[in-house]
């Protein structure tokens, strides 16, 4: 089974699992005297089994990306870590520019209006850096995803 594979059905478990305890939730309770439309132990059955191949999955998932190195010479789990990074970096520094170039000032709501308000960063350094940031995040993606394909789990 390739990783991408893996990946898809660990979510559709993990999404299985959710369903099922939805389901579990509507019958745990019933009215004095009355049948619950489903019975729960046979759910908390089809739950446990779901979860079972669930982790069985990520056991396999994880294996595979501490063991595959990509490329660049980071493995799987590296690049992934890394791509993490980079997204709330860039998040971070997406929302600094945003409050420089017209976004909420919020916490400058005591500061009278006739007070200039004026950037304390470079703002071209801080758009490279995103560009950059952003630059190095898809080329990690990419392989991160052609990896999945061409891997088989462990």
């Amino acid at each position: 089974m390739k990783l991408a594979e893996a990946l898809a059905e660990r979510k559709a478990l993990s999404d299985r699992a959710t369903a099922l305890a939805q389901r579990a939730r509507h019958s745990v309770i019933a009215p004095e005297g009355r049948t619950p439309v489903e019975a729960v132990a046979e759910i908390l059955v089809e739950i446990e089994q779901a979860l079972e191949r669930w982790e069985e999955r990520v056991v396999q998932i994880n294996r595979t990306n501490v063991e595959v190195r990509l490329g660049n010479g980071l493995t799987l789990m590296e690049a992934l870590a890394r791509r993490d990074r980079l997204t709330r970096q860039i998040a971070i520094l997406m929302e600094l520019m945003q409050v420089v170039t017209g976004g909420p000032h919020e916490r400058f709501a005591m500061v009278p209006r006739e007070i200039p308000m004026v950037p304390t960063i470079d703002m071209s350094g801080l758009q490279g850096r995103i560009d950059a940031m952003s630059g190095e995040r898809m080329a990690l993606d990419l392989a991160i995803q052609q990896a999945g394909w061409v891997n088989d789990v462990k």
